[in-house]
């Protein structure tokens, strides 16, 4: 895998700039999306805010569909679902107990810029968007010693749409109103 961060550098430690830029301002054309940044500490938010953005929500004060930043680990949780996204370098770390439960993202991050990882998590975002029921079917693929296993997932989404569809994103194929 060629890394374009330095050893010990974390790929999705975001400047609020790239957050806001490849991020929130492309679901300004989503109507039904209603977005508030907070900080870790839960606060929104604002222009002169000199937080980093630790939370973006999509559905506005329910905060039940949102992505949340953590260095090494990204998370998005829709429908008590959550996706996790692991920094390449880390996931030798990460244990089973970790990822019980959760989707888990096996493509490589450490090979693509912050402008294109944040345009994986937004083309990620939009297929969940509107989501009214969420199923998970986990094959495990490999287990590795005291690692977390490897699986591929299918993630059954039903949405409002009626159109059915296939999206594969690495190992996690969404199949959407099938």
């Amino acid at each position: 895998m060629n890394s374009i961060y330095d050893k010990g550098q974390f790929c999705m430690k975001f400047k609020n700039e790239e957050i806001i830029k490849y991020l929130a301002i492309p679901f300004e054309k989503y109507p039904d999306i209603c977005i508030r940044m907070l900080s870790s500490e839960s606060e929104e938010i604002t222009s002169d805010t000199t937080k980093d953005i630790e939370w973006v929500c999509f559905d506005g004060d329910k905060e039940n569909f949102y992505i949340r930043f953590i260095e090494h680990q990204t998370f998005i949780f829709v429908l008590n679902e959550e996706f996790m996204f692991i920094d390449d370098d880390i996931k030798e770390n990460i244990r089973s107990s970790d990822t019980y439960h959760n989707v888990v993202f096996e493509g490589q991050l450490r090979d693509k810029t912050h402008k294109e990882i944040l345009e994986l998590f937004f083309k990620f975002i939009t297929v969940l968007m509107g989501a009214t029921k969420i199923s998970i079917e986990e094959i495990v693929v490999s287990q590795e010693t005291f690692q977390y296993p490897k699986c591929t997932y299918t993630v059954k989404l039903t949405n409002n749409s009626g159109i059915k569809n296939k999206i594969q994103f690495e190992n996690i194929l969404f199949s959407i109103n099938e």
